[in-house]
Formats: structure tokens, sequence, C-alpha cells
């Protein structure tokens, strides 16, 4: 699941259908792209692509993803950290810290 999309499409089975429904310089719609993975795809793979969704928080995850834009109306676009990245990030970040006693 990229970010918080509920129905999010494998990266490999968006690729097999672009590769094989139109060539590089195409133009690909995705009517309802969610966080916008057929767009992210078709650019990757050399198509131009039109993304549509009527969620705003979508929107901003598939400007952000697509390296389109860094604000939104005035609001910087960030990833949202999910819960299992927290422990991780947590994690590293004990791995960094040295703890120094001064006695």
């Amino acid at each position: 699941m990229y970010e918080n999309h509920p129905t999010q499409k494998p990266i490999a089975l968006l690729e097999r259908i672009i590769k094989a429904s139109s060539n590089k310089g195409d133009l690909v719609t995705d009517p309802f792209s969610g966080t916008f993975t057929t767009c992210f795809v078709a650019k990757e793979l050399g198509r131009n692509c039109i993304g549509i969704d009527l969620q705003e928080d979508y929107i901003k995850i598939g400007l952000r993803r697509l390296q389109l834009s860094t604000e939104h109306n005035a609001e910087k676009l960030e990833k949202e950290i999910r819960t299992f990245e927290t422990k991780k990030i947590a994690a590293t970040f004990q791995r960094r810290v040295h703890t120094v006693t001064v006695e």
C-alpha cells in the first residue's frame, strides 16, 4: 500500500498493462488515480499521463510522488510517516546516538 490508499495496484502489474497497451511517448489516462501509481509507472516507462482523482489528499500524494510540486495551496507536501516506519526510524536513531558519561 502506497501511503494511505486502500486499493494500491502492484507496480509490476501496471508495467505489464502499460507496456502491452501503449508505446513510449503515448498518453496514458487514469480517471481514478488514487496515489497516482499508474502515472508513476507511465512516467518511468517514457509515457505521458493524465491522472484524475476527487480526493485532495491523494492529489497531494500524487503531486509529491511524481515530483511535480513541493507545495499545494500553501501547504508543504510531506510523506506521512506510518507507525511501522516510526519504529524503524527510532531504531535507526538509537543506533546512531552514543551516550557519554562524565564522572
